[in-house]
């Protein structure tokens, strides 16, 4: 993943560079007079699933190709040991696993226009870095064993053991013992636009966060867990300019 993020930053500067040159040439860019900027995130990071998370941003245009901009991140992370496993039933389960993490990012920033995007040719690229801080959601994983049962997974619990499980009892249903952690995080990013115009926004965000907890996290009881994650990540966002 991080090498397929490499790879794709490097391409897009590059196609941004050459669409960059040619804008220079015919002195036209798209009109940067907007105040406001919404928009909305779906996020595939290296430790998440497949859909990692989701985020609202609201920028506010500066000058001087300058941007400020607050918002909202919720993203799941996930203990690098982490693996499915299917039972008899058909069901899926993450063996050894006693606890989700949900991170609630509020955030601030700043962005820079690096490169604008000429109608109809190239990319615009920006540069983000924004910090804030972190909302550890440690939220109870449960586990349905044989007697249909559903209890938080406990390694030293004999009936927990893999042939008792069926299965996972849902996301939702440690949400009522949710243990909060505080913490603070941080990222930083290049967006790429190449569809927008002066009032519609879509794009991919590609970067790297940190988010770093007062304590160790319990995903996984008998893991080593960790008080500090980081991500590289992968967006595609979208939304509208005033």
């Amino acid at each position: 993943m991080i090498q397929f993020l490499k790879k794709s930053i490097f391409l897009l500067l590059a196609f941004g560079l050459t669409s960059q040159a040619y804008s220079q040439q015919i002195r036209q860019y798209i009109d940067e007079d907007y105040l406001t900027e919404n928009v909305f995130g779906i996020v595939k990071t290296t430790n998440g699933g497949l859909i990692s998370g989701l985020y609202f941003r609201h920028s506010k245009f500066l000058g001087n190709d300058n941007l400020s901009n607050w918002g909202i991140e919720l993203v799941n992370i996930r203990h690098p040991r982490e693996a499915k496993e299917t039972t008899f039933t058909g069901s899926s389960f993450v063996f050894g696993k006693s606890n989700y993490l949900v991170s609630i990012r509020p955030t601030y920033g700043r962005e820079k226009i690096l490169f604008k995007k000429a109608p109809q040719q190239g990319a615009r690229v920006t540069g983000l870095v924004a910090i804030g801080p972190a909302i550890g959601m440690e939220i109870p994983y449960y586990i349905e064993i044989s007697q249909n049962q559903k209890e938080q997974y406990d390694p030293n619990n004999n009936q927990h053991a893999r042939p008792f499980i069926v299965g996972n009892a849902g996301p939702f249903r440690g949400l009522g013992e949710t243990n909060f952690v505080l913490g603070g995080h941080a990222k930083a990013s290049l967006t790429f636009e190449t569809n927008s115009t002066k009032r519609r926004v879509f794009g991919v965000e590609v970067g790297f966060t940190v988010d770093a907890f007062t304590r160790e996290i319990e995903i996984m009881p008998l893991a080593d867990n960790k008080s500090i994650y980081s991500a590289a990540f992968f967006a595609i966002y979208f939304g509208k300019r005033n």
